[in-house]
């Protein structure tokens, strides 16, 4: 395998350089010579080629806690150098493909895509920023002639140009304010320079501001300063710079061996320290322990990122390899092999017309309710439900939909039966979970549940579109449903499960999740048992983030092991490829994360086929593509039935939702 150095970013310079007090060869960057021993050290083996990780940053000052990280670069090679759009919905880093060339990528949060913002030949670029006013992108171009100069690329795809084209070799960049930049500038040593657009002199030249400094130059947000680090003697320190007076203040040292560092807000700062992320507040004196991320598989970590809205961290760290922990006895069984013809008829049966899109609370739900009672019961399975029954009956009201579509009205949340039989009786409505089970097997692991859902509401029936008015909701989520049937049919067939699994049909998700909440409120099996939630969701499209055919992804995969504990066991499954989207929150699963339970969705949704449309229809599902996730997935039901629990990693579980004040 071909490895990608660093080194590329850094044109050569005569003599010597001196960084960390140490002389190296002039083909010998800063930027290695700061993370690698010098020549005589003992050798050590060549670290990985770095990843670009995205992880959620949750409250603010000493409330701060982070989620657990992404890889969003997810392939060998260089990727480096994060930043964020302006709008905080993409990501830029610097990628070399393998090529000697150097290029901006963009990974969208909206569609998980990544691709280069544009080819350029032979020049190289890296360290993108978007301007303040988020009309250009200003990066280090590495010219023809190696000459490292700080140059715009304008959004609208006009030319790019050179901001000050006589000072060079610049490396890394920050901007203050519309027309003011604070550039590293590579010498013996290196050096700080101020610089101003359109003001004569300055514009050509610069203004050296200090000495020996330090890569990660930053501006301080909500303010035009800048901070900078800077180097010398037994540690470095973190500066804050005022353009305008020149004013320098010191404002904390560094962790030994730490050099870049990112601005949460105006007063905290995050900087990497191996495997770990510390926090620094200003007026207190010390660095704060944020989370060790080793759990995550990643090691020293460096250049980090904080989204200007301050929802995303974006850090580089070297990814390790991990030894698979395959469990005993999980190979699939032949009954798992699922039957396309059967998939098909199923679908086209739960996603026809005469469901009438499955509105909760809805005719057509109900008729659909009645279907999938028939299939667990024909399957063989064991009521779960409400008094020996396959229901869990959940009480609703019909209320006023929005003000913005007046005589619309809606399924509504009732707290209880009482209430329910206290409402005027054209207001009542009522709804289930269809709920079935096969009873574990294991004298000490009958009594532990492995849940596994699909939503069976869909949106019903709205505004015509050409001339089709039902919302058939095959993706969504007759799919689901037609895996949750398929699935209990096909481990009936083979050796009973030492843990108990409950399949369970929920209503309500489109709606507001009713049927989660009273399930969470009137569990059927005990909640404090449940070791897992396996939530089915969206799978009748190939996706080709996830791998294509037959590949699916699974919502949260980095918060617990459940997505380490699949892949070891052969499970084709992928992190999930658009973690901007935030899908973990957005179905059934999260409301059992948020009480504890690992619980993640499983989908192979590729934002491309309809959603929410009339032309969410059986006729366009890819039945071949379904039967093989559910085939895997079958698997992995028989694999959580049979092996380890997955636990949550360190941040992973999501919190849990604040009481709501008494009506």
């Amino acid at each position: 395998m071909t490895s990608f150095t660093p080194c590329r970013r850094w044109s050569l310079v005569p003599s010597l350089l001196f960084v960390f007090g140490i002389v190296v060869p002039s083909r010998v960057v800063a930027q290695v010579a700061t993370t690698r021993p010098a020549a005589g050290a003992a050798a050590r083996p060549a670290p990985a080629d770095p990843d670009v990780y995205l992880l959620p940053l949750v409250g603010r000052g000493d409330a701060l806690k982070i989620g657990v990280p992404a890889n969003v670069s997810r392939r060998a090679g260089y990727d480096n150098q994060p930043a964020f759009q302006r709008d905080s919905r993409a990501l830029y880093f610097t990628s070399n493909r393998g090529d000697g060339q150097s290029d901006i990528y963009r990974n969208d949060f909206s569609t998980g895509l990544t691709a280069p913002l544009r080819a350029t030949k032979p020049e190289s670029e890296y360290s993108a920023m978007p301007t303040l006013d988020g009309k250009s992108l200003t990066v280090i171009r590495v010219e023809a002639d190696s000459a490292q100069r700080l140059a715009q690329f304008p959004f609208d795809g006009s030319a790019p140009t050179v901001l000050f084209p006589a000072i060079k070799p610049v490396g890394y960049f920050a901007q203050a304010d519309d027309s003011t930049w604070a550039m590293f500038v590579l010498g013996s040593p290196a050096t700080l320079q101020l610089a101003r657009t359109g003001r004569g002199r300055e514009q050509t030249t610069g203004s050296v501001i200090a000495s020996n400094v330090g890569r990660s130059l930053h501006r301080i947000p909500g303010t035009a300063q800048v901070s900078y680090v800077q180097k010398g003697g037994a540690a470095w320190y973190v500066m804050r710079l005022d353009p305008v007076s020149r004013r320098v203040d010191t404002l904390i040292a560094l962790p030994k061996g730490s050099e870049d560092v990112a601005w949460v807000d105006s007063t905290t700062l995050l900087v990497g320290s191996g495997t770990q992320l510390m926090q620094w507040r200003r007026g207190t004196t010390e660095w704060k322990s944020l989370g060790d991320l080793a759990f995550a598989h990643l090691a020293n970590i460096t250049r980090l990122a904080v989204s200007p809205n301050g929802q995303w961290l974006a850090l580089v760290a070297e990814p390790q390899a991990r030894a698979s922990n395959p469990s005993p006895g999980a190979a699939a069984m032949p009954g798992d092999r699922i039957d396309k013809a059967s998939v098909k008829r199923n679908i086209e049966i739960l996603a026809a017309d005469s469901m009438e899109g499955r509105m909760t609370g809805s005719r057509g739900q109900e008729r659909a309710a009645i279907w999938l009672e028939q299939q667990y019961r024909a399957a063989g399975l064991t009521p779960a439900g409400d008094a020996g029954t396959f229901r869990q009956h959940i009480p609703l009201r019909l209320a006023q939909g929005p003000a913005n579509a007046p005589g619309r009205t809606r399924p509504a949340p009732v707290a209880s039966w009482a209430a329910w039989d206290s409402l005027p009786v054209e207001q009542r409505l009522r709804t289930s979970n269809v709920a079935a089970m096969i009873r574990g097997s294991d004298p000490v692991l009958r009594d532990e549940v492995v849940l596994v859902t699909a939503h069976y509401d869909h949106i019903g029936i709205r505004e015509p579109v050409d001339g089709d008015s039902v919302n058939n909701g095959a993706d969504d989520d007759a799919s689901g449903n037609v895996a949750l049937v398929e699935m209990a049919n096909a481990l009936m067939k083979g050796p009973r499960p030492k843990r108990t699994i409950l399949f369970m049909s929920i209503t309500g998700e489109e709606v507001g999740g009713f049927g989660t909440s009273w399930y969470i409120r009137h569990p059927l099996l005990p909640l404090e048992k449940t070791v897992v939630d396996l939530n089915v969701e969206m799978i009748a499209h190939v996706d080709s983030l996830a791998g294509g055919f037959g590949k699916a992804w699974l919502t949260g995969y980095e918060r617990s092991t459940l997505g380490e504990l699949l892949a070891d066991n052969g499970i084709p499954l992928v992190p999930d490829p658009r973690p901007g989207q935030n899908f973990f929150s957005r179905s059934d699963n999260v409301a059992f994360a948020r009480i504890g339970i690992p619980a993640h969705s499983l989908s192979s949704y590729n934002l491309v086929t309809p959603y929410h449309s009339p032309k969410d229809e059986a006729s366009i599902v890819n039945v071949e593509h379904m039967a093989q996730v559910i085939s895997a997935t079958t698997k992995a039901v028989r694999l959580l039935s049979d092996g380890p629990k997955p636990t949550w990693h360190p941040g992973g579980r999501p919190d849990a939702p604040a009481p709501r004040p008494p009506r």
